[in-house]
């Protein structure tokens, strides 16, 4: 008999909780690890459809990318959404996993694997395995022309960018989620790359970049980091292949397409 324990086992061997930053929260949320395992549901976020997918998928194991508790709770409130969908896994005996930067850093995880769907090669992390990876692109590109290649690999029409659009890139930095802070920009200007790839970048990132001649594509979060569920589905494959394992279908990029606002 499989339990959640030993599939979460699996998963901490793969991406070790020591990787985690500190201010994440990852691990278990709901349920009991001593269950049998029924079948699994990988998840970048979870809400009330996804838990009522894994019921109808007969599935009593969520593994989620984004915790859906960061800080204690004070109270449990129904009418708030999250609560909700917290409330429903505990009455249907579903266990809720979060699995967040501890995956991002560790060796073939989602950092990685973001880079090699973009075609990166050579790929290494610039300093350490919770640093941006960088890599080199497969012929030279215009900023331009490479920002729509990544709009086409990830299915995300809201790429935005900064810097000359006629810029040549050849060499690439990717933080896969929220890494659009001052502190990845300079490490990976400081590594030499023509372009970091990224979501969630501040305005005064971007004003820095600008300023510094230096090139940014701000992707969407969710569209960079929906890979996760592919990447935990075939680590059970090989892992646990007699257990049923699905991407959510129930939830996806909370942000309408740019298509639905202007046409």
């Amino acid at each position: 008999m499989v339990r959640i324990d030993d599939a979460v086992k699996i998963l901490e061997e793969f991406a070790p909780l020591e990787l985690s930053e500190d201010f994440d929260n990852c691990g278990y949320k709901t349920g009991s690890g001593k269950l049998e395992l029924s079948g699994i549901l990988v998840t970048v976020d979870t809400n009330r459809d996804v838990v009522k997918e894994a019921v109808e998928k007969g599935c009593n194991l969520i593994i989620e990318h984004h915790p859906s508790i960061w800080k204690p709770l004070k109270s449990i409130d129904p009418s708030r959404p999250l609560n909700t969908a917290l409330i429903e896994a505990i009455k249907s005996d579903v266990c809720i996993y979060s699995a967040h930067t501890n995956v991002d850093y560790t060796d073939g995880g989602l950092n990685d694997t973001v880079a090699y769907a973009m075609g990166l090669k050579n790929v290494s992390y610039i300093k350490t395995p919770s640093s941006a990876r960088q890599g080199e692109t497969d012929k030279n590109y215009t900023l331009k022309e490479y920002a729509r290649k990544i709009s086409e690999l990830f299915s995300d029409d809201n790429v935005s960018i900064v810097g000359d659009p006629e810029k040549i890139i050849k060499k690439v930095a990717v933080i896969n989620g929220g890494g659009g802070r001052e502190d990845a920009l300079l490490e990976t200007m400081e590594a030499g790359n023509d372009v970091f790839v990224t979501a969630e970048v501040k305005h005064s990132v971007a004003r820095l970049a600008k300023d510094s001649d230096y090139a940014i594509i701000q992707v969407g979060h969710y569209s960079s980091e929906k890979l996760f569920m592919n990447l935990i589905k075939d680590l059970y494959s090989k892992k646990l292949p007699q257990i049923q394992v699905y991407c959510a279908e129930s939830i996806g990029d909370p942000y309408n397409k740019r298509g639905e606002i202007w046409t």
